[in-house]
């Protein structure tokens, strides 16, 4: 029998102990792998469970994003049916303020309910790819005697400051060409952006002295009307208009809300600048809108 203090088999037993923990390193490297494997599988199920519940709760907002849609275009058609009934009625009786004044509510809820509808469907209409001519000038100059018959929708917090703007003569100045031409089915936005931005002018006057004044002027490539007021809105909602903000500003009125938020949508959508600056003194308003020459709606 050789003896145990034989080099070469102590150089074995010194190779079977590497070789034991090597394996063992190895059984433990396995086990770490499977280990990392399982909770990739883990991470990859739930991420795929929540994969399938966004996809089921985006199909069930856009169900009920349709469903509200349906809603809202038979209101709508219910409620055009009549308005043009009212409307008709009360053209007889025009000479009549009290049922003028009324005439003109009336056909408010008529244009923005056939404005919302348009813009809701903005992406299935059929467009026949026609341009209509529209002059600023003149624009303004209509939309401005429409306001006046309807200073009460302002919601003027006085009576004082009610009656001076019924008072108030807005004037209105042109130079050069002011005509430009968009796509015929949104002729009536470009009435609807500048009649809330004429209101929230008048709104936002001094309640003794309110002063409003209106330019347009025909540039290359633009119109450009500019409404100038001597009074400042919150410069947080200056801010909100002019950055493209989706947050309403803290202590907005409702009034000024859906107003601005209704001019917001349209000017983005069809690419019309529109910007409000507040004097650094603080005294007074102004907003400038920029109407390319030729607006074209172009379907995403």
């Amino acid at each position: 029998m050789e003896s145990s203090n034989d080099p070469r088999i102590k150089e074995l037993e010194r190779e079977i102990t590497l070789l034991r923990i090597e394996l063992q390193n190895a059984r433990l490297r396995e086990i770490e792998k499977e280990k990392n494997l399982n909770n990739y599988v883990r991470e990859l199920d739930a991420a795929k469970q929540l994969n399938v519940g966004s996809l089921l709760r985006e199909k069930e907002l856009q169900t009920l994003a349709e469903s509200w849609e349906r809603i809202v275009d038979e209101l709508a058609h219910s409620i055009n049916t009549d308005v043009y009934v009212a409307v008709s009625a009360m053209s007889k009786f025009l000479d009549n303020p009290r049922i003028k004044k009324a005439s003109y509510h009336t056909r408010q809820i008529r244009d923005l309910t056939n404005l919302l509808m348009l813009y809701l469907k903005r992406n299935d209409i059929s467009y026949t790819g026609e341009l209509s001519p529209l002059d600023i000038t003149q624009t303004a100059t209509s939309q401005l005697e429409l306001i006046k018959d309807g200073i009460s929708t302002l919601r003027i917090s006085s009576d004082e400051h009610e009656e001076a703007l019924l008072k108030l003569e807005v004037p209105i100045s042109s130079e050069g060409d002011c005509g430009i031409e968009i796509t015929s089915e949104f002729i009536e936005a470009v009435p609807l952006v500048i009649k809330d931005l004429v209101r929230n002018s008048l709104k936002h006057t001094t309640e003794e002295y309110p002063r409003v004044e209106i330019s347009v002027k025909g540039y290359e490539n633009f119109v450009q009307l500019t409404i100038e007021n001597n009074g400042t809105i919150p410069q947080k909602l200056a801010d909100w208009f002019n950055k493209g903000s989706t947050e309403d500003p803290e202590n907005m009125s409702k009034s000024s809300k859906v107003g601005l938020r209704v001019v917001k949508k349209w000017v983005e959508l069809l690419k019309i600048d529109t910007k409000y600056y507040i004097s650094e003194s603080g005294d007074s308003t102004t907003v400038v809108i920029k109407f390319p020459r030729r607006i074209v709606y172009a379907q995403s």
